[in-house]
């Protein structure tokens, strides 16, 4: 009867370690002789000594620095004296309010700042406008209501237009209208440059001198030299028909003259010294209280 395979012991090779494979030199002493065997290529290629982002064989690009400087030269990076450096605001022109702000290109001729012919007819009707409100119902309190209904029911035309109007009434009327006309454009024109039509179509009285805040003498005069134009004419109307046509036409010239002056002015604005700009985003207002 066979017995079981014991557990093999350590055979001789494995106690001769990791040299056992060695050839014994001293029974076979030409082994000595023989080369040992080479080792196997190694494919792989060395590592990569060259700058990073350059192409194999190059030696790359290094970071641009800062140009050569030249004696007497300002140094790199640093803004010339006088000069706002790059991301400062620099300054417009005086008078285009806070630094970094100025005309839009174009904007650059004074005539350009001049206020329109059109803008400054609309402020005219809209302040007739406001003004009318007031006059309406003196022009109907002073009509003579038995006399008109007269004419009406005989059918009998009306040779003076004045017959049907009571005199004193309308002539305080008058009166009551000028003198709130005055008041409202001689007390807006000097605190704020603009009337509430000036407001609205964006335009501002100014000093011509130097597009300053005008004076209260300023616009005082301006408007005297219109109103007294107005109450001549209504005072002719009612005494000498015939001579407040010329006024009539003075009146018109006055307007008129915005037409072909050089700086936009009326003739109350020359008498005056005064001229109308646009208002603008770049525009300083003269008359804002710091």
């Amino acid at each position: 009867m066979s017995e079981p395979p014991q557990n093999p012991g350590p055979g001789d090779d494995e106690r001769a370690g990791p040299d056992a494979s060695a050839p014994d030199l001293s029974k076979n002493p030409d082994a000595a002789a023989a080369p040992a065997p080479e080792a196997p290529a190694d494919d792989r290629p060395p590592p990569y000594q060259g700058v990073y982002g350059a192409a194999p064989g190059q030696q790359g690009f290094a970071a641009p620095g800062p140009p050569p400087q030249h004696p007497g030269q300002q140094p790199y990076g640093v803004p010339p004296q006088g000069r706002p450096g790059h991301g400062q605001p620099g300054y417009g022109p005086p008078g285009y309010g806070p630094p970094g702000y100025g005309p839009p290109p174009g904007h650059m001729a004074p005539e350009d700042m001049l206020a329109g012919r059109w803008a400054r007819l609309g402020a005219a009707i809209l302040d007739s406008l406001i003004l009318g409100v007031l006059m309406v119902p003196i022009m109907l309190a002073a009509i003579r209501w038995d006399r008109f209904t007269e004419i009406v029911e005989s059918g009998e035309p009306i040779t003076d237009p004045m017959e049907v109007y009571n005199i004193p009434v309308l002539l305080t009327g008058y009166v009551i209208v000028f003198v709130v006309g005055f008041a409202y454009y001689t007390i807006t024109q000097a605190k704020w440059g603009q009337t509430l039509g000036k407001r609205a179509c964006g335009i501002r009285l100014v000093s011509a001198a130097d597009h300053s805040a005008v004076r209260w003498g300023q616009v005082a005069g301006r408007q005297a030299f219109v109103y007294g134009i107005s109450i001549v004419t209504v005072v002719l109307n009612f005494t000498v028909p015939a001579a407040a046509f010329p006024v009539s036409v003075l009146a018109t010239l006055d307007n008129a003259f915005i037409l072909w002056d050089r700086q936009r002015q009326s003739l109350h604005d020359k008498v005056a010294g005064t001229v109308v700009v646009k208002v603008t985003p770049w525009t300083a207002d003269p008359y804002k209280k710091s």
